[in-house]
């Protein structure tokens, strides 16, 4: 069973949609702009602390000049970092980092801890005390705005490397092993990234290993050249301080709006349930029982829907109702008309049955023809018809007709036509008289203006000819030693329209063996889905090469070649067909190969001639042939073995000859019966086939003919 979703949660589902929707780009536009105004408090607390740093190196401090402190520092660092005192260890740095590790070896002898040694050089002294101002100054900008590190330091135009001259971390610089470090993110520095331009723009900054670095330059603006920049500022703050605090103020933003959306969503969902979705339930509710109501067929009640909201809602309820009762009134008229169409459809039924039972059979077999009748209607009741009768022993009657319109007129007016040509063709000797009288019944008070096409036919066995008049039907053919011939001779005018009109007979050889192929146009003229006919050329290709299988074979190929040019298309007319066959009274057949299998098709074709015989006679002939030939198939020791078989009827008797191209031997002579009352196991085998052919045939003989031994039976 499938699972149903209630509108009420498909209603919460959205809103809950719209919410994470509209909150999470709430949360996506806070979350960058906390994270930019972060950064840009960032970049101003670091620009103050820059500013308060430069504010101790300028004149208008009004303290302490501690530009000088910062220019005795760098001169008494750069010349040990240029290597040309007498302190110099290492004469070329090929780069920067040989210059730090040559600094951090060199500290313990730059700077000797005064309790150790017991002097300290005025040189040094003076440095260090510099120094130390230095490092308070950047100690207090560091506690100040909280960041990482703070420093001063110059770099080397020939070789561009980083020289620190004072750094917040070092603070004492003195103090026994503790080397001097210089920041791991300055080493890989590039020059572009801290070069000044020509108006000394001011608060430079780079990212580097994740932290952020401003710096700025102290100028000697008492020099009037050479030298200008003394020192960078330089303020280094971690990045993550500034990712954790928009994170923290995320998480916040992320409980608040969570919250809050959930608040929202079960007020949309209160309110969405009282203002429609209420009403839905009533609307749905009323739909179920109005369904119920249909199947169980109580028309009696009617289901009210009470929607109390003067809206749209309101209205539909109206309109399920109106459409309650319109179902209500248009199933009744329907169920009128049901009762209306099965008693229709049950007279249409008897009036089928009546029509085909007015047919004669489908099949005739006798001694002078093979028949077979196809009839397919495009509804309940066609206009189609065929019939046939013996006018005597010889002269046979076939007509196939086609009636316009469909339905039960052309029913009617079908009985009415073939009534009439049946009872004219036993009255009149003449088949234009016929014709003629037929053509005038059926022409009197025709108020529906109906007619009828039809092909009527007298075959004369003992002639072998066929004399027919063609009042507007589709040519037949004729089918004759595999050759398809269309009787291609006048159309007269369609039965019933014309009164006194004068129909012309014509006539063809109709010769043994061969069969006459009657048809309506409902064969021809069936279209498939691209809109195309059947034709009369795939009609002759359905029946040609066709004279020697049988007539139920025949009208196979037939139906089966429209079928798959057809396909699904919808049938719109009646399909008729009726073929008949000139029986030959002789069977010839040769066989080349020595197989079992000959047998069966020698029988087949046996039945198929003389299909007219009584069954006791086809039994007989049919065990003969088997003994017959399968005598000749195991005895014989040639391996290029021949079969003939002939078969001639004359006369009310069978005679049947079958010869091969083997050795003479007369099997009846010196035969012993084997026909006895019991059976016991002392009894010789063989001989108990020709003793069946004795019993079963009236006469049977053994001739030998030019090579070939004969068996000559007559039944």
């Amino acid at each position: 069973m499938k699972f149903r979703f209630p509108i009420l949660f498909k209603v919460v589902l959205l809103g809950i949609g719209v919410s994470i929707l509209t909150a999470g780009a709430a949360i996506f536009v806070s979350y960058y702009n906390n994270k930019n105004t972060s950064k840009a408090n960032l970049i101003n607390s670091i620009d103050n602390s820059i500013d308060e740093v430069e504010y101790f190196f300028t004149e208008a401090n009004g303290q302490y000049n501690y530009l000088d402190d910062l220019k005795k520092v760098r001169e008494y660092i750069e010349p040990i970092y240029r290597g040309d005192t007498e302190r110099k260890t290492q004469s070329d740095f090929s780069t920067f980092q040989e210059f730090v590790d040559w600094y951090a070896n060199m500290y313990p002898l730059l700077y000797p801890v005064p309790q150790q040694h017991g002097f300290v050089p005025a040189e040094e002294a003076d440095f260090r005390a510099a120094y130390s101002r230095l490092t308070s100054i950047l100690v207090n900008a560091q506690i100040s705005s909280g960041c990482r590190s703070a420093f001063l330091a110059f770099y080397d135009d020939v070789d561009n490397n980083l020289v620190i001259i004072s750094d917040s971390r070092t603070m004492k610089p003195n103090y026994g092993d503790n080397y001097y470090q210089v920041p791991g993110s300055f080493y890989k520095v590039k020059p572009t990234d801290y070069q000044t331009d020509e108006n000394y723009n001011r608060h430079y900054a780079f990212v580097f290993s994740g932290y952020y670095t401003r710096f700025d330059c102290i100028y000697d603006t008492a020099l009037a050249g050479g030298l200008k920049v003394v020192s960078n500022i330089f303020i280094e703050y971690s990045l993550q301080s500034v990712y954790e605090e928009s994170r923290r103020m995320l998480n916040q933003e992320l409980l608040i709006l969570g919250l809050s959306s959930l608040l929202l969503v079960a007020i949309y969902a209160l309110s969405s349930y009282f203002l429609f979705v209420k009403n839905i339930n009533k609307l749905s509710r009323a739909s179920e029982k109005i369904t119920k109501n249909l199947v169980d067929k109580n028309m009696n009640e009617i289901v009210d829907v009470k929607v109390k909201s003067n809206d749209e809602m309101k209205t539909l309820a109206n309109s399920f109702v109106a459409m309650e009762r319109a179902i209500i009134n248009y199933v009744d008229i329907i169920n009128q008309e049901a009762k209306e169409k099965e008693r229709t459809n049950a007279e249409l039924s008897v009036a089928s049955k009546i029509q085909l039972d007015s047919l004669p059979n489908s099949k005739l077999e006798d001694k002078n023809t093979s028949l077979r009748a196809f009839i397919k209607t495009a509804k309940e009741v066609g206009g189609d018809f065929y019939d046939y009768f013996y006018l005597d022993n010889h002269r046979l009657v076939v007509l196939i007709s086609d009636v316009s319109g469909k339905g039960i007129p052309a029913s009617l007016f079908m009985m009415k036509g073939k009534e009439l040509i049946k009872s004219a063709l036993q009255s009149y000797t003449n088949l234009c008289d016929a014709i003629n009288g037929v053509n005038n019944m059926l022409a009197r008070n025709n108020n529906e203006l109906l007619f009828i096409t039809s092909f009527i036919g007298v075959i004369d066995f003992e002639k072998n000819e066929i004399r027919y008049i063609n009042a507007g039907h589709e040519k037949p053919y004729i089918v004759s030693n595999n050759k398809v011939i269309k009787l291609v001779g006048e159309s007269n005018i369609v039965l019933g329209v014309e009164e006194g009109h004068e129909f012309k007979e014509e006539s063809h050889e109709f010769n043994k063996g061969d069969y006459l192929f009657m048809f309506t146009d409902g064969l021809n003229e069936s279209i498939n889905s691209n809109e195309e006919e059947f034709g009369y050329s795939r009609v002759e290709e359905a029946l040609s090469n066709t004279s020697d299988i049988s007539l139920d074979e025949v009208t196979n190929k037939v139906i089966t070649r429209l079928d798959t040019f057809t396909g699904k298309n919808e049938q719109f007319d009646d399909v008729t067909m009726l073929i008949v066959k000139n029986k030959t009274n002789e069977l010839k057949l040769h066989y080349d190969k020595k197989e079992y299998e000959i047998i069966e098709d020698i029988t087949n074709k046996f039945n198929d001639a003389f299909s007219f015989l009584n069954s006791d006679t086809k039994s007989a002939a049919g065990i003969i042939i088997d003994e017959v030939v399968n005598n000749f198939i195991s005895y014989e020791k040639k391996e290029d073995l021949e079969v003939d078989v002939t078969c001639l009827y004359e006369n009310d008797v069978l005679k049947m000859e079958i010869s091969s191209n083997g050795d003479d031997y007369n099997p009846f002579d010196n035969h012993k019966e084997k026909f006895l009352k019991e059976y016991h196991s002392e009894i010789e085998l063989g001989g108990f086939g020709l003793s069946l052919i004795k019993k079963l045939s009236k006469t049977h003989k053994y001739e030998y003919r030019d090579g070939h031994p004969t068996i000559i039976v007559t039944l």
